[in-house]
Parts: structure tokens; sequence; C-alpha cells
């Protein structure tokens, strides 16, 4: 057994030769607990299931950033069109107001 930990550390350094990576894969092959394969599968799935569910999670999150940003700005630009018009409208009036005044100035002055 102390051979085999040996033999593991220097091919976990890169250090064997082929033949005693052989020898490590053989030990491994003959010495493997029942059900390892099988156990290993499982958890792989697990770990697959993990990755997926992180990742739609990672896109739900930036969709709704997207869209914040978007109606953030739909709300600015509205606000900002809204206080556009008002401004038009008051505008308008003034001139009207003006239009009236001088209109009524000088009719007054052609009495």
């Amino acid at each position: 057994m102390d051979m085999t930990n040996e033999l593991l550390n220097r091919y976990l350094r890169a250090e064997t030769t082929e033949e005693e990576e052989r020898r490590l894969h053989d030990f491994f092959e003959q010495n493997a607990p029942r059900g390892l394969e099988e156990s290993l599968s499982r958890e792989i799935d697990g770990w697959n299931r993990v990755e997926k569910t992180t990742r739609r999670r990672g896109r739900i999150v930036m969709r709704r950033w997207i869209m914040g940003v978007a109606a953030s700005l739909l709300i600015l630009f509205g606000m900002a069109f809204m206080a556009y018009r008002h401004t038009e409208q008051q505008a308008e009036r003034a001139l009207v107001a003006f239009s009236e005044s001088l209109n009524k100035g000088l009719r007054l002055i052609e009495e």
C-alpha cells in the first residue's frame, strides 16, 4: 500500500514512467469499490444539474436587469416628452395671449 501511495504521489507530480502508470491503473481497476462507477456517475449528474440551474438563474437575473434598465429608460423618455409637450403648450398659450393683447391694442388704436 505504501508503494501505491508513493506511486500515486509521483503520478500527481508527473514523475512516473509509463510502466508505473500502468501498474497504478491495474491496481485501481482491481481494487475499485463496488458501485464506484455508478456513484461517480450520479455525482457528476448532480453537478451537471447544479451547473444548469446556476446558468439558468444567471440568465434570469440578467434578463430582469435588462428589463429594469429598459423600463427605467422608457419612464425617463416618457417624462422628458411630457415635460417638452407641457413647455410647448405653455409657449403656445403665451403666444396666443400675447397675440390677443396685441390685436386688442391695435383695435383700440384704430378706433
